[in-house]
């Protein structure tokens, strides 16, 4: 009786951490988007292939994302609602990153392997941040690095 009791409880407490983490994210179908946001889309990635769209609320106001590829690459974009761009990501290939960042991660983690990197760019194409999953000791973890290799964010997938 007491096992049932403690696992009903951690699922509980699991559901709840993991329900308000991906509350902010709501996957929308194409006509749930605002036109605006459509149009400056279809103009900006006229070539755009499975394309997926999520409405997010950051800092109070609805973003709206879009994933799809192009090029062989995957992107994600997000809007504002009135179809203004705030933020790219684009997937690179690991012998792309920077050595900045590769020699960052090498020296905080020796024995990692890079999985999966993008890099985050503001509209003009500055990059402001790398994210790339790795590999080390048996771990997966998705580390945040700034432009110049400093890491602001670790998480254990």
């Amino acid at each position: 009786m007491k096992t049932q009791f403690w696992i009903t409880t951690i699922a509980i407490i699991l559901l709840i951490v993991f329900g308000q983490a991906n509350a902010g994210e709501k996957e929308v179908s194409k006509q749930q988007v605002p036109k605006t946001v459509l149009e400056a889309f279809e103009k900006a990635y006229p070539n755009a292939k499975e394309i997926e769209f999520e409405k997010e609320i950051i800092d109070g106001k609805a973003v709206y994302e879009v994933e799809f590829k192009e090029n062989d690459r995957e992107y994600e974009v997000l809007y504002d609602s009135d179809g203004v761009i705030v933020q790219i990501e684009e997937t690179l290939d690991a012998k792309a990153l920077p050595e900045s960042i590769v020699q960052a991660i090498s020296k905080a983690y020796p024995k990692a392997t890079i999985e999966d990197a993008e890099k985050v760019m503001k509209p003009d194409g500055t990059v402001i941040a790398y994210e790339v999953e790795i590999k080390s000791e048996g771990k997966k973890l998705e580390l945040e690095l700034d432009a110049n290799g400093k890491i602001l964010k670790t998480e254990q997938d």
